[in-house]
Parts: structure tokens; sequence; C-alpha cells
């Protein structure tokens, strides 16, 4: 495992790859890992947390992970994959969006609070591993 299951933090995640190796898988609906085609010269597209708190879940991030190539292709796994994350200003409040039909699911929290919710949260689930 490359990178192992979660979302992103900010807003938004762009990412370039170089070659069909691939690796990014993200899980779907029915709760299962499929591959991200690699499209040449194409961009992916990752929704962030942050937007689906703002989009009341309309929206909603992308759990994702990045495997190991297969074998066969241990030669070619040289992959060279670019991200550009979209963050808020740490500042910024984050709250859904008023005039969505249905009732907010999250209560207001500033770009660096909820960062440091998740950062914190995430160092205590690996120190109980």
């Amino acid at each position: 495992m490359r990178a192992g299951a979660h979302s992103d933090l900010g807003m938004m995640t762009l990412l370039y790859s170089d070659n069909d190796i691939g690796g990014l898988e993200v899980m779907d609906l029915a709760g299962r890992w499929v591959r991200v085609p690699v499209i040449e010269g194409a961009f992916t597209v990752n929704l962030g947390d942050l937007i689906m708190r703002w989009t009341n879940d309309r929206w909603r991030s992308t759990l994702h992970r990045v495997v190991n190539p297969p074998k066969a292709a241990n030669d070619l796994s040289r992959r060279l994959s670019l991200g550009m994350f979209f963050i808020p200003n740490y500042d910024a409040v984050v709250a859904p969006i008023t005039g969505l039909a249905e009732a907010p699911k999250y209560p207001p929290i500033t770009v660096a609070d909820y960062r440091t919710s998740r950062f914190a949260s995430t160092a205590s689930q690996a120190a109980a591993e």
C-alpha cells in the first residue's frame, strides 16, 4: 500500500499522473475499491471534506487509496503523480450553504479547527494501533 484509505482534508485536489501504471483507487457507493483510469493529458479531481461540509453531503469527499502496482509491472512502477491541493484560508468558516432543502448536517467550524481535529484524530488512531 502506497497510501492507505483516506479523504482529503481540504476543498479539492487536482491530480496529474504520467503513466498508466495507476494505483489510485476510489471506494464506490457499494463499498468496493475501483481503479481510477489514467487518461493521457487529463486531471483527476478529488473532492475534499470541506466541499462535503459546504454542500451538506450533496457532493461527497472521495474516499481513496493508492495501491502498489502488480508484480508484473515492477519494472514500470515509477509513478509520477502531481497534486495541487485547494485549501481555503485557515480563518474561513465552513458551514453548510443556507437554502438547501434539508437541515444542516454539520456545525460551522473554521478550516483551522477542522484540520486540527482531523490531524489529532489521525494521530490518536495511529497510537491505538
